[in-house]
């Protein structure tokens, strides 16, 4: 068990000069006291740094050797930084170093390359070489399980992804939690086994190929187990590439849901810009319809005159189609009074006529030819029509409405360019500092390994099916092998045989130490859970296979929905539970845990911290620690509190770390 003696900041950060916190021999709690930026965070960070040597922000990304550094010290031209942790495990002594200095020759650093950093650790008084160091260190606390000692409230809510099957991050939780848990060492034993197996039948497949009556059996195993050798070796490449991947997608999507705002307002400014070319083109054709309909407005004048001659030519256009009506109906009746008089018979019944009829017919005949205009009107009324288009082309009655319309359109495309323009006036404001060209690259390359991903899991798909088959293959000639093979051949198929038994039983026992696991972890967890919820109705936790935890009611019927406060608390369980169950433990360093929960729950858990580590350090700001403040620990922790600390503010960019109500 890893238990914290001492930890001494120099120059980290705001602690300017020598800071140090120092750890009762006695388990308990700790609690340091800071404001907001004045260095809580800086504190957790300096104890991941100096185990692993790495700073992350609060998005988990890496942080700048030039921003780490104090920045008083800086200004005054004095670089670098040191912590220094004491810590014990297994009854042994450790100290370990990490510092970060200026290169030689460097006096004003710009890069991490500017500096070069050194790491020393020494046990039980004696100093280590780097490789032990490093051996050592990692089988102490390894990084891939930091999470479950190191964390704030924002990691905590990453343990919501232990509840989707899919996550990405919920598989990465859940890697880390079973390491933590000890199932890589079974696991580990499973793969030497599976390595032990076909090592065995490779011996199998030699000693057939001995056999006459097998050896072609065996030559053709030995070219199946080679195929398949190449199959698990791509296998393997692709697998590791594909953790690679989606670690970098996990890093690429925390970077893109960091900049989802400014890529919303860069998408925005795109559209807009587009709009505002539209209006643009818009515009433009009104202006030019405009220009066309001014350059007539001369015609206006002429007004009263045009119209005028306008009633004058229609009169007469009408006057003369009347008259070319009438003289095409006197036509149609004299054409057909003329047919019947030459054949005798009505043009209408067809029957004979009377001389009554043909006189009648004949007066009819001499009245309609003498009322018959002589001449044709239709080139006359073609003449006038065209008379009259031209001058409606001077009548501008239309086109003055015409041109109100178009200049209120244009003046409305001028404000609404106007308002679009502020807007990307706005946007630029906000963005100004920020390299656009870069966010967008941080989308591309989250896209492209999203893509990438797709391919190297369908490649995964095919090789593991050609591995299936080539399984498959060689199991059947294994047992026709069995069938002819000598003496030599049964003694390798035995021993292939304990060896595929040996790795049948590990498969199965993981199987079985992760459900026990599971189980462990689930009792644990809903028994802190019941001490820290507030809800008497909840009964416990429902583990599921990644380890994620589903609040039960009494009755037996699963929470669906949760609030966010009470995913803190099932979060808070689940870590003192892995802490309770765990081969590895040591001490918990919480930053700000209580942004999400209430009055009631934050006693609750601060009440519980004993019970979660051997060793906790809580990192609070006083009005977080609810209506109560510091006397709530004091309260509440009573003889496991073991000491409290406070962050005091020098200046801006200076604070110190002293003993509270020493």
């Amino acid at each position: 068990m890893l238990k914290l003696r001492k930890i001494t900041l120099e120059n980290f950060g705001p602690f300017k000069d020598q800071n140090a916190i120092e750890f009762p021999d006695d388990n308990g709690v700790i609690v340091v006291y800071g404001e907001n930026m004045r260095g809580k965070t800086t504190l957790l960070n300096a104890i991941r740094y100096v185990l692993f040597g790495t700073v992350l922000t609060r998005h988990a990304q890496s942080l700048s050797l030039t921003n780490i550094e104090n920045w008083e010290n800086a200004l005054e031209g004095k670089h670098g930084f040191k912590v220094i942790l004491n810590f014990a495990h297994d009854e042994n002594e450790y100290v370990l170093t990490r510092e970060c200095r200026l290169r030689r020759g460097v006096t004003s650093p710009q890069s991490d390359s500017d500096y070069e950093q050194l790491c020393f650790l020494e046990k039980n008084s004696g100093a280590l070489g780097p490789d032990v160091a490093e051996t050592e260190l990692s089988r102490i606390m390894p990084e891939s399980v930091s999470r479950f000692f190191l964390f704030d409230g924002e990691l905590l809510q990453q343990y919501e992804e232990l509840l989707r099957d899919e996550s990405e991050m919920g598989q990465k939780i859940k890697d880390s939690i079973e390491r933590i848990l000890g199932v890589p060492i079974l696991t580990k034993a499973r793969i030497n086994t599976k390595l032990i197996l076909e090592q065995s039948e490779k011996t199998v497949a030699k000693a057939a190929q001995k056999n006459q009556q097998t050896q072609e059996l065996g030559n053709h195993q030995a070219r199946l187990i080679e195929e398949r050798d190449a199959h698990n070796k791509e296998l393997m490449r692709l697998k590791s590439e594909l953790t690679g991947l989606k670690t970098k997608k996990l890093l690429a999507h925390e970077q893109v849901k960091n900049t989802e705002r400014l890529m919303a307002l860069f998408t925005e400014r795109e559209r807009i810009g587009k709009d505002i070319d539209e209006i643009n083109i818009r515009q433009a054709e009104k202006e030019t319809r405009r220009k066309e309909l001014i350059s007539s407005a001369w015609k206006g004048m002429l007004n009263i005159k045009v119209r005028s001659q306008q009633e004058t030519l229609q009169a007469e256009i009408d006057h003369l189609r009347i008259t070319s009506s009438n003289k095409t109906l006197s036509d149609f009746l004299l054409k057909e009074i003329e047919k019947g008089l030459s054949s005798g018979l009505c043009p209408t019944c067809d029957q004979s006529l009377s001389e009554v009829s043909r006189g009648t017919l004949l007066r009819l005949k001499e009245t309609l030819t003498l009322e018959s205009p002589e001449e044709d009107n239709q080139e006359r009324i073609n003449q006038l029509t065209n008379q009259l288009t031209v001058l409606k082309a001077f009548d501008s009655r239309s086109a003055a409405a015409l041109l109100r319309e178009l200049t209120d359109s244009i003046e409305d495309c001028q404000m609404e360019r106007h308002l679009k323009n502020e807007r990307i006036q706005e946007i630029n404001e906000a963005t100004a500092s920020l390299d656009e060209s870069e966010h967008r690259r941080i989308q591309k390359n989250y896209d492209e390994t999203v893509q990438e991903i797709s391919i190297v899991e369908k490649g995964i798909v095919q090789q593991q099916a050609e591995l299936n088959k080539c399984e498959e293959d060689i199991q059947k000639l294994q047992s026709k092998m069995e069938l002819l093979g000598g003496a030599d051949l049964a003694r390798e198929n035995q021993r292939r045989e304990t060896a595929k038994r040996l790795h049948s039983l590990l498969n199965e026992a993981v199987d079985v130490y992760r459900d026990e696991l599971r189980i462990r972890v689930e009792a644990s967890a809903s028994t802190l859970f019941r001490k820290l919820t507030t809800e008497p109705d909840y009964a416990g936790l429902q583990i599921n296979k990644n380890y994620g935890l589903t609040i039960v009611h009494s009755d037996g019927a699963v929470i669906p929905v949760r609030s966010a406060g009470a995913e803190h608390i099932v979060a808070l369980s689940l870590m003192g539970a892995l802490q309770k169950n765990a081969p590895l433990q040591g001490p918990i360093i919480m930053d700000s845990p209580f942004g999400r929960l209430d009055n009631t729950h934050t006693t609750k858990v601060v009440e519980a911290l004993p019970q979660m580590a051997g060793q906790v350090m809580l990192l609070v700001y006083e009005s977080e620690m609810g209506a109560l403040g510091a006397k709530l620990a004091s309260t509440h922790l009573q003889g496991n509190l073991k000491r409290e600390y406070q962050i005091v503010r020098k200046t801006a960019r200076h604070s110190t770390i002293e003993v509270r109500n020493a």
